[in-house]
């Protein structure tokens, strides 16, 4: 993030390719494991397309099912799908119903962020300059949704106070599942985040899962760049499988 701050270009990110995908997939049923792959949503990166051709290539090699599931989110967001994967694993549940699980919970994950800077949706054509000049000049801060598994603008403040009162607001009518974990992330502002983490614990101070704190990988951050953190949770309209029938059945 350092470097991305000082380019005039906006660095190239790439999904991995289906022999990429095979490479791994064929040595994971090698060694006998079960083969369960959880993806950025499948509306904003070909990953998941990749995964799925590389699956069905080697499901016809070796005859053994693979589990492809799309997040349907990004970075936090698919992070909370991946969480309750390992957790439902360790409880001995088996693949086929951890992927039924996590694409049931997809449906209720929301995730929701602050945008540090209109600079780099300007270097990547996502913003034109007069746009990203007049928003600056404004003091513009956008927030963004993943909705539906695409990218969405939910509200356009003046300042990030106004910006955190929006990812609230929001986070107030969608309501939280109780049971589920929730997690902060962000790029390179971790007292930033602190300081919204400290504002935002009387919306999650009756949560029983886990309370995360993540950083935001460079894929997703090289189109948002440094100073964007956010929230991603489980709503509380959740009612997919639910995890203890799931382990009382394993």
């Amino acid at each position: 993030y350092t470097r991305l701050a000082e380019c005039d270009e906006l660095p190239k990110t790439s999904q991995p390719s289906p022999d990429t995908f095979m490479k791994v997939f064929n040595e994971a049923v090698a060694a006998g494991d079960d083969v369960l792959g959880i993806f950025i949503s499948s509306d904003l990166s070909g990953t998941y397309q990749s995964a799925c051709l590389a699956a069905l290539d080697v499901e016809e090699e070796t005859r053994k099912k693979l589990y492809m599931v799309d997040s349907r989110s990004a970075s936090i967001g698919t992070a909370l799908l991946i969480r309750e994967a390992v957790k439902l694993r360790d409880a001995g549940v088996n693949v086929s119903d951890i992927a039924a699980a996590c694409t049931e919970m997809s449906k209720y994950i929301k995730l929701t962020a602050v945008v540090g800077s209109l600079k780099y949706l300007k270097m990547g054509g996502r913003l034109s300059g007069a746009a990203a000049f007049a928003g600056t000049m404004l003091h513009i801060t956008p927030v963004v949704s993943i909705e539906d598994g695409k990218v969405v603008v939910i509200g356009k403040t003046r300042g990030k106070k106004a910006a955190e009162k929006l990812m609230h607001d929001k986070l107030t009518k969608d309501g939280l599942s109780l049971t589920r974990d929730f997690m902060f992330g962000h790029i390179n502002c971790s007292e930033s985040l602190e300081t919204f983490i400290n504002k935002s614990l009387t919306y999650i101070s009756d949560v029983n899962g886990n309370v995360c704190v993540s950083s935001i990988g460079c894929s997703v951050g090289t189109h948002v760049g440094p100073g964007t953190y956010g929230i991603a949770y489980v709503e509380a309209a959740e009612s997919g499988m639910n995890r203890e029938s799931i382990v009382k059945t394993a």
